[in-house]
């Protein structure tokens, strides 16, 4: 996972973390910042002095290794940090960065595959959620960096490897924006209208996956339109969409508040429980939207609701091939003026016709260019 731009020189990490720290504090919630305290408030900076030569040339002594450049420069700029990642809280000083082998002899010895890795790699994390941060001194690029890894209690085994620690440090940046994002709480909001109003249009157009990319970029910047959009066409895409209805949607007021509850009701959650049965999944909806209740149809062009009708009277009789060849000649002259509707969510959830749509043919019906792309 190599990046481009990171910090490496202690004056990079210098401007590198205060924007971090600018973010961070433009953000965070009450609790949050009452645990950081008032000088630290004060000073918007979340890190601490940087290190002295002397006490980088300890450590370095003590280790036996010469420390990888960019992380040498990141103990320069501030000795240490706090809430670098969503997950981890806390960094070790020059002080208490070891080995894992010798913090955390334990974790040495898991009997799988990454033993060898967790035997030779240095613990640059401290307060986590369950987490540890490493360096692979094994692993070392032509410009001297070490690779990076989390292990996790989460997942089995380590997550992705990073080239450097400043990718890896960027790539939770990334994830601190995403959540941030997902609670409504942006970090840089500008330019979500532009990115729905292009996703919309690659989604008219067949781009589904490029549609996507503009619907999750739009959502990062805290936009619940973009946030509900990229379910919309996920659901089209991956037969687990539920989860993402049930995650993105129905667990964020601020999405249904951007495309209005009735929106909610009449496209997602009929799929929610097609897909997720009883009373559980009813609860959900309840404690998201109020009393599930019926739900309302979602409401198509004429053109498009007549072929439908036509389409349900084979489909009722077994007749599925003639029924889909119905749907699948009315499916590109489907349109919508609604800015907030880019695919006919009715025909993956319409009780007479959703058992014909495959997920290969879902696929189809995202990236087959529709209504005013055909114009």
């Amino acid at each position: 996972m190599a990046l481009t731009d990171r910090p490496r020189t202690a004056e990079q990490w210098r401007v590198y973390l205060a924007e971090y720290s600018a973010d961070f504090f433009r953000v965070a919630d009450a609790d949050r910042l009452d645990q950081l305290g008032e000088e630290r408030r004060a000073s918007g900076w979340l890190g601490f002095a940087g290190a002295g030569e002397d006490a980088l040339a300890t450590v370095e002594e003590r280790l036996g290794v010469t420390l990888p450049p960019g992380y040498r420069g990141f103990l320069e700029a501030s000795d240490g940090w706090l809430e670098i990642g969503p997950f981890a809280w806390t960094m070790r000083t020059t002080a208490d960065v070891g080995w894992l082998r010798d913090i955390e002899p334990d974790m040495c010895d898991l009997g799988d595959e990454d033993d060898e890795v967790l035997a030779r790699a240095l613990l640059v994390s401290a307060d986590t959620d369950a987490c540890y941060w490493l360096l692979d001194p094994a692993d070392v690029s032509d410009d001297g960096e070490w690779a990076a890894y989390v292990w996790a209690s989460w997942y089995p085994g380590l997550g992705d490897r990073f080239d450097s620690f400043a990718d890896l440090v960027a790539a939770e940046r990334e994830s601190f924006e995403e959540l941030n994002a997902r609670d409504g709480r942006a970090v840089e909001p500008a330019g979500a209208a532009e990115l729905i109003a292009e996703g919309r249009l690659m989604a008219l157009r067949g781009d589904a996956e490029g549609a996507a990319e503009r619907f999750k970029a739009a959502a990062r910047k805290g936009s619940g339109a973009g946030q509900y959009l990229a379910v919309v066409i996920g659901a089209f895409l991956r037969p687990d969409v539920h989860h993402r209805i049930r995650n993105d949607v129905l667990a964020h007021p601020h999405v249904v508040d951007a495309v209005g509850a009735g929106r909610v009701r009449a496209e997602l959650v009929p799929l929610f429980l097609q897909r997720e049965p009883g009373a559980w999944a009813r609860r959900i909806v309840t404690e998201a939207l109020g009393d599930a209740g019926d739900l309302p149809a979602a409401s198509e062009p004429p053109e498009f609701a007549a072929a439908l009708e036509q389409a349900r009277e084979p489909a009722r009789r077994g007749d599925t091939e003639a029924a889909w060849s119905v749907v699948a000649v009315a499916v590109p002259r489907w349109r919508s003026d609604d800015p907030l509707r880019i695919a006919p969510v009715t025909l993956l959830t319409d009780p007479v016709l959703s058992p014909l749509v495959t997920p290969q043919r879902a696929a189809w019906i995202a990236s087959t260019p529709k209504g005013q792309a055909n114009d």
